[in-house]
């Protein structure tokens, strides 16, 4: 399905006026202010109505409806189609919009030439989904929140149609539908590996070749160096956070010491003497936002390969990124097609052998110097974010990339070949 960018603009924008008026729609139930059954004859209504084939005529009663995570900012619901076929049909309601007409109310006529198709809806199309990721928007807080959900919708909706990110199957004033990615995101070890290293470079240079309807200035970097000091300084170094233990004491004494603004300054005369091209960037490319599909995923025993489905919060920045990726269980996908990277088939591997990769996690994507990018993630190889005690993180230096492995990999020629 493809989206225009102005009317997906269109209704991002309009959803805010929908937020004001929550109480009065049914989107609010999914906000987990309902019962299992009310939450799951909405989330059944709004597959309804933006998904074909058997969604027509299933029984919300039937779906197979999971929570997978709420917070703030997101409620995400898996959603399938039940695996016995005879479950599929004798359901004939069918609204024109998620905002479903209240029981009682007089049939509307697409009500009624909807229902005429029910007997051509009631088999599963080629390309229809039998499984659904429903996104349901939360509350909406802080500065310039709405324009940040507005923008990921834009970006999301562009790497869908590039097959650079999950595939969008439809956008509503209170959320979106998403494809249901069974993967697990990379082992810190298999960055480096040459095949993975590849495909990653021709994800990062089919990003970076873009042309997104966003602004060319790469103001990201400053604005969000900016946000996180003042965080930081509000919260983590205020004069009232004395430390929870010694250890803790030493970090902040430590991290005081620091003139930030000062370093800042010296970071933006040394870019003004390198040539660095603004490209359209991920921002964001370590292991834990690179999913690597499988047909069924095992575990390796040393790292946690759970699926990861993309979360974001709009009101504060990342405090540590193993937390902000939400882990659910394995599912079998039925069709994933990489156009741009020779991905066909469903399974960890290619058919010319490739791994097969996939993005999420794309609220940092701005206009930015395309060597932070690339730099950014090359560090990324050197950090482990499965330590669950403090400081959460492992660093190995010895892991950050050669100069032979950054010039003479295959992933660079890659990324040469892609740009």
């Amino acid at each position: 399905m493809s989206f225009s960018i102005k009317n997906l603009l269109i209704r991002a924008r309009n959803s805010y006026k929908n937020f004001v008026e929550m109480n009065r729609n049914s989107y609010w139930k999914l906000q987990m202010c309902g019962n299992e059954e009310e939450m799951r004859e909405v989330a059944g209504r709004i597959c309804r109505n933006y998904l074909h084939g058997a969604w027509k005529s299933v029984d919300p009663s039937q779906l197979v409806f999971r929570r997978i995570s709420g917070g703030l900012s997101n409620f995400l619901y898996y959603v399938a189609l039940p695996d016995d076929a005879s479950k599929l049909g004798g359901y004939t309601r069918r609204e024109s919009s998620p905002d479903a007409e209240p029981d009682g109310e007089p049939e509307t006529l697409a009500s009624r030439l909807a229902k005429k198709n029910l007997a051509r809806s009631n088999s599963f199309s080629i390309e229809e989904p039998k499984k659904v990721l429903l996104r349901i928007y939360g509350q909406v807080h802080g500065e310039r929140a709405m324009d940040a959900i507005v923008t990921e919708s834009v970006i999301f909706t562009l790497l869908s149609e590039r097959r650079l990110g999950p595939k969008l199957h439809g956008v509503f004033s209170g959320g979106r539908i998403e494809e249901y990615i069974p993967a697990r995101p990379l082992l810190s070890k298999e960055l480096s590996d040459p095949a993975i290293s590849m495909k990653i470079a021709e994800k990062m240079a089919a990003i970076h070749s873009m042309d997104v309807p966003l602004s060319k200035e790469p103001n990201w970097l400053w604005k969000t160096m900016a946000k996180w000091l003042k965080t930081v300084r509000e919260e983590r170094l205020s004069s009232t956070n004395h430390g929870k233990n010694e250890q803790e004491q030493q970090v902040i004494k430590k991290l005081k010491s620091v003139d930030y603004e000062k370093e800042i300054e010296w970071l933006k005369k040394f870019i003004a003497t390198i040539d660095s091209p603004v490209v359209f960037c991920h921002n964001d490319m370590q292991k834990g936002n690179i999913l690597l599909l499988e047909d069924v995923v095992q575990s390796t025993g040393d790292e946690d390969v759970s699926v990861y489905v993309q979360t974001y919060d709009t009101d504060s920045p990342k405090s540590n990124k193993e937390n902000n990726h939400t882990k659910t269980s394995f599912e079998t996908m039925t069709q994933y097609e990489d156009q741009n990277t020779s991905d066909s088939i469903i399974s960890h591997m290619s058919d010319s052998g490739e791994p097969k990769l996939v993005l999420i996690d794309f609220e940092y994507c701005a206009y930015n110097y395309r060597g932070f990018d690339i730099a950014n993630h090359f560090q990324e190889w050197m950090y482990d974010y499965n330590n669950p005690e403090y400081p959460f993180y492992d660093e190995v230096l010895e892991n950050y990339p050669t100069l032979e492995q950054k010039l003479q990999s295959k992933g660079i020629c890659a990324y040469r070949i892609r740009a």
